[in-house]
């Protein structure tokens, strides 16, 4: 295992807007609200591509842990030191055999520059609504584009803006997910305020509350706030499409689940061009 940072090509004042999980206090309580439905499907497409695999945005390793325990090689980019950290602890205690089959990568989706290609490249849980304009979207597809070989798969899974969550008005609360801390065990509560949406830029400002209670009965509680960018399904196709992706799938669940107006998510697979 490795933690590269001078092959990131750094354009310096020009990063996404309120990334929030570059804050290790946030960081650390990331891995509170454990979630694997998508795993058996990206260890799927692992033994289909080749097993060589990209995920961008891997944060503390969620996805990038297990495809390396199945016998997988891996690079993962994120702009987070802190959340990086966490994923190097996990592969420290996973042993040196799984360790050594993976590469993590200090950098930005915009503008990264690795030396090596792919045949497998992975955008997982929304990670990407984190770029906040169209230009810096296209700029990450057109990079994992790059990094694909001929023929490549790319699975990028976004939201999908049902009419519902856009209609959520400013103000709206629920309590979204509830766990525990993964170092004190102390319980895990977050709850999450639609602060408003700009639908002519189609950005939503977020603030989460995390309430952790620990055993005596004291609260702490960190607060962030946050930017969502989210694409509608043409649009997204479209974008796809001028970064030199051909569509070869979009489900509205991690088991194929056919995809309607009511899906949660977008899930598209994406094929570069031979």
């Amino acid at each position: 295992m490795t933690l590269e940072a001078e092959q990131v090509q750094a354009a310096q004042g020009d990063r996404p807007r309120q990334q929030p999980w570059r804050e290790a206090g946030l960081a650390a309580l990331y891995d509170a609200f454990p979630f694997d439905a998508d795993i058996p499907l990206y260890l799927r497409l692992a033994a289909q591509a080749g097993g060589n695999v990209l995920e961008l945005a891997c944060g503390t390793g969620r996805v990038l842990l297990p495809l390396a325990q199945a016998g997988y090689r891996v690079t993962g980019v994120d702009a987070s030191p802190a959340m990086l950290d966490l994923a190097r602890q996990k592969l420290a205690q996973a042993g040196p055999e799984i360790a050594d089959r993976v590469r993590l990568v200090n950098g930005d989706l915009r503008n990264v520059e690795l030396s090596e290609r792919f045949n497998l490249a992975i955008v997982a849980v929304k990670s990407f609504a984190y770029l906040l304009d169209r230009r810096d979207q296209l700029l990450a597809l057109e990079r994992i584009a790059h990094h694909l070989l001929p023929g490549g798969l790319l699975v990028l899974d976004l939201l999908h803006p049902s009419l519902p969550w856009l209609g959520r008005e400013p103000g709206s609360v629920y309590q979204d997910v509830a766990g525990f801390e993964p170092t004190s065990g102390a319980k895990v509560l977050r709850t999450e305020t639609t602060v408003d949406t700009d639908r002519a830029s189609q950005v939503r400002s977020l603030r989460s509350v995390y309430e952790i209670i620990e055993d005596g009965g004291a609260v702490r509680k960190h607060v962030v706030e946050w930017q969502y960018r989210y694409m509608h399904r043409f649009e997204a196709e479209h974008l796809l499409e001028r970064a030199g992706f051909t569509i070869e799938g979009l489900y509205g669940g991690y088991a194929g689940e056919s995809f309607e107006g009511d899906s949660p998510l977008m899930l598209y697979l994406a094929r570069r061009a031979s």
